[in-house]
């Protein structure tokens, strides 16, 4: 093989490498075991609130992880109404875990309620305008009120990305463990 073609490959390689690399640093997720839910599980997503600038953050959060349950398999999901007293700026108070949420999900029969937070639902400011997202979800047992599995994550897209495409596959990845097992 010629010097050309060993320097090439070797390129290549490397390219693929930093790639690769450079992918897998886009994102970063911490989760402790998942309990083994079954499909027949009922489970509440109640509210996740908003830390963030950006309205309604936690009701997208919320609606994006009801469907990505039902996707893992979890046939029984109710979402929690929105409060209508909310403001949508800041309803970081909406936090799921409450005694009146934990009631409305033992109304709903739920076995596992799920909530949490979103500490960043935006573009960056500047040149390439990324989307970035950061969510933090509990999964609560509904009859004791322990938390039982708690999952935090971030991921930021490229320029082109949109942030509703990077919340949902945070989202998914997240969530991913909870899906139902055979």
């Amino acid at each position: 093989m010629s010097l050309w073609k060993k320097t090439s490959a070797r390129a290549a390689w490397a390219l693929a490498l930093a790639s690769v690399a450079l992918a897998s640093a886009c994102s970063s997720i911490d989760a402790t075991h998942a309990p083994a839910l079954t499909a027949s599980d009922a489970v509440a997503v109640l509210p996740i609130a908003n830390y963030t600038e950006t309205p309604d953050a936690g009701q997208s959060a919320q609606s994006m992880s009801a469907n990505a349950l039902r996707t893992l398999g979890v046939a029984n999901v109710v979402r929690a109404p929105a409060d209508p007293n909310a403001n949508a700026l800041f309803d970081s108070g909406a936090h799921g875990e409450g005694t009146p949420n934990l009631d409305w999900a033992r109304q709903q029969h739920a076995r596992y309620a799920l909530t949490g937070a979103v500490e960043e639902w935006r573009y960056k400011v500047g040149v390439d305008g990324e989307p970035a997202v950061g969510i933090t979800f509990e999964l609560i047992d509904v009859e004791s009120g322990k938390v039982l599995w708690s999952a935090t994550g971030t991921r930021t897209g490229w320029s082109r990305s949109g942030l509703a495409s990077v919340a949902q596959t945070l989202i998914g990845k997240l969530l991913a463990p909870l899906g139902v097992r055979s």
